[in-house]
């Protein structure tokens, strides 16, 4: 998956970095993480290579700020993107990089804490997806069928976030449980 394809499909409504930054904590945050200093230079980038075009508009907190779009030719890249077909096999999970190294750790209630504090990240993750889509939820009769299209794609990716850290929340418990045993 690629950032600048990411940046090219939430673009197609005009916005700041900031608010790109802020999509990404509060929407793509359940299969795609980015900082600011990822972000601005594939802005950069895309418009360089004449995919976003650039406005700048004025801002009640300062200087004038830049508002992003995706250009016709960033929609063609889209498109052409996703016409190639599902990415897959490109995940990184770093947490399950050093859970595969706890034996480093000295002691078992080390390794313990460390998978506690991975289940109360994952449980607090889960929480928040699960609020959001009962909120989606609210909002629509008869979700998920009656959910307009322009919802609807965003919608799946939600429901897979939920079922995805609601396994790893599962696999942490277990996990807990296998490693108490060891104590």
């Amino acid at each position: 998956m690629s950032l600048q394809h990411i940046l090219l499909g939430i673009l197609q409504e005009p916005k700041s970095g900031y608010d790109v930054k802020k999509m990404f904590d509060e929407i793509f945050s359940n299969f795609w993480s980015a900082e600011l200093s990822q972000i601005y230079p594939q802005l950069k980038k895309l418009a360089d290579n004449g995919k976003l075009s650039i406005t700048e508009v004025e801002s009640s907190k300062g200087p004038n700020k830049k508002v992003y779009q995706t250009t016709q030719q960033g929609i063609e890249e889209l498109v052409d993107w996703i016409e190639q077909g599902p990415v897959v096999h490109t995940e990184r999970h770093a947490y399950l990089a050093q859970t595969f190294f706890l034996n480093s750790l000295n002691s078992t209630e080390q390794k313990l804490a460390f998978m506690q504090a991975l289940y109360q990240e994952m449980h607090q993750w889960h929480q928040h997806l699960c609020g959001i889509l009962e909120q989606a939820k609210s909002e629509v009769d008869n979700f998920p069928y009656d959910v307009p299209d322009e919802s609807f794609y965003p919608q799946l990716t939600l429901l897979m976030g939920v079922k995805k850290v609601g396994a790893i929340v599962e696999w942490c418990e277990e996990a807990i449980e296998l490693i108490k045993l060891r104590l």
